[in-house]
């Protein structure tokens, strides 16, 4: 295969001319500057999803049930956005693409909603304090999903070449966890440092408005360079896209339905939507597991933290090898179970004493498993979104358009609505064990900090078995890709 330049236009129609969907090898720099946008994602994950329930229910003082309640109806709105965001920018017609007026309309608005989100005014009271909870979390979702729904769907566009996709995902990913690891340590090393009265730094209310502010500059600079990289390519699709002859577009309602026809996308968004909402769950324990049950300090609850990040960026660039070896969906569902499997590890020996839970050894025990369960799920991360892209060529194929934008909405859907129902039953799951809340980890009764921990473990497991019987279901291998782009090529 010959390399294109990013420096050689495509010009649709004329000589050397490219149609979009034509496998491609893609420079470093292109790859590097879209990659480099998912790391505003990975600061919103870590911001919102690492410390926005801690930070609500430990430091605010807000029930655990109102905390789960706001973030699991602002997850559901911004799930439901999402399919339209993406609709919206797959037909939208402008001179600088269809994707980039989303990117660049997204850092100014996300920035502030973050900032505002920390800040809560001070006597607002239970009720008051959901109302601002629901308010910022919504706007600054959907803020995050004008840039970030736009942008996977760019992503699937740049190639249909198996292992460019690959590639493609893995930049994306790295990104991501960079983005992680840049607010963990913000967060632990300036922000959440132990100061007279706050031996666990992450009770320490004062720190996080200028936390949010400074994951609110991250994530605008990430954004607006990603955009500026990326919008030569992105005229260049969109001219490709113009100067073929296209079926007048689908409605949203329409794309649902031919959507779940294919048996491919209905297989993956099924088993995704089951997989995340003990994800969720996850998401919104962390910090209070490794608080609570392991009694970590802030500087060790950082290194665990770094240890996952750490492992699913070391994972992630296996991905292409595994799915080279195994095939997409086997590499995937591989990488899941050994993951989760490594992840629930300490908490379930520990139950049974065969693991320590205190001493020195205990955070570079625990940073070591958190380091192994990335390195296998790495791997998974990335090949997913490479699954989705290859559903839109099945997609093309059969119904004659193109709608990357509306399927990876409708994908972070699933991932939003099971993350709010996780961040949900976490909230209520709190309140039912009568987890004390503005306390220390001394004053945590043992059992409500082990009941705590097997929310937060073994139960992954159940689901993950679900959600991966049906993923095993998923049928678009890498011979019948390759058979759906001759076809396509043939038909361009």
């Amino acid at each position: 295969m010959t390399a294109v330049s990013d420096d050689d236009p495509l010009r649709a129609g004329g000589a050397g001319a490219a149609p979009i969907g034509l496998a491609r090898s893609l420079s470093f720099r292109l790859k590097l500057g879209y990659g480099l946008g998912e790391m505003a994602e990975g600061v919103k994950t870590a911001a919102l999803e690492t410390f926005l329930f801690f930070y609500y229910v430990q430091v605010i003082g807000l029930s655990g049930s109102l905390v789960g309640l706001a973030l699991l109806i602002a997850l559901l709105f911004d799930g439901l956005v999402d399919p339209l965001i993406g609709h919206f920018s797959d037909n939208l017609r402008s001179r600088i693409g269809r994707r980039h007026p989303f990117l660049y309309l997204a850092p100014l608005p996300l920035g502030i909603a973050l900032w505002l989100l920390f800040s809560p005014p001070a006597a607002l009271g239970q009720w008051g304090l959901f109302g601002w909870l629901l308010g910022f979390t919504a706007f600054s979702r959907l803020m995050q999903s004008f840039y970030f729904v736009p942008h996977m769907a760019l992503g699937a566009e740049l190639s249909t070449d198996f292992r460019e996709r690959i590639s493609v995902s893995s930049y994306r990913n790295i990104f991501a966890f960079i983005g992680r690891l840049l607010v963990l340590w913000l967060a632990f090393s300036i922000f959440f440092r132990p100061v007279p009265g706050f031996p666990q730094g992450q009770l320490n209310g004062a720190g996080y408005p200028p936390f949010a502010v400074a994951c609110a500059v991250v994530a605008f600079v990430a954004i607006l360079v990603s955009a500026a990289t990326t919008q030569r390519r992105a005229v260049e699709v969109y001219h490709a896209v113009a100067a073929r002859a296209e079926p007048e577009p689908a409605s949203l309602l329409g794309n649902l339905v031919k959507a779940f026809k294919l048996r491919s996308f209905t297989i993956y968004f099924v088993a995704i939507l089951i997989s995340y909402v003990l994800g969720g769950v996850q998401a919104a324990l962390g910090v209070h597991v490794n608080t609570f049950y392991w009694k970590l300090s802030a500087a060790g609850v950082q290194s665990v933290f770094f240890g996952t990040a750490f492992g699913f960026m070391a994972g992630s660039l296996l991905a292409r090898a595994l799915a080279d070896r195994l095939d997409k969906k086997i590499g995937y569902i591989s990488s899941v179970v050994v993951s989760v499997a490594i992840n629930v590890a300490p908490i379930t020996l520990a139950q049974l004493g065969l693991f320590p839970t205190g001493g020195a050894v205990l955070t570079p025990l625990l940073t070591t498993f958190a380091f192994l369960a990335g390195f296998a799920g790495g791997p998974a991360m990335v090949i997913a979104g490479a699954m989705l892209a290859d559903v839109a060529d099945a997609y093309e194929l059969r119904y004659r358009g193109r709608c990357e934008g509306f399927l990876f909405g409708a994908s972070a859907f699933t991932r939003k609505a099971s993350l709010g129902l996780g961040g949900a039953l976490a909230g209520v799951a709190l309140d039912l064990i009568h987890f004390p809340r503005g306390v220390d980890a001394a004053h945590v009764p043992r059992d409500a900090a082990v009941h705590l921990a097997l929310l937060y473990g073994p139960a992954l497991f159940v689901f993950t078995t679900i959600s991966m019987s049906i993923m095993m279901m998923y049928d678009l291998t890498r011979a019948k890709h390759a058979d759906i782009l001759e076809q396509l090529e043939k038909r361009r």
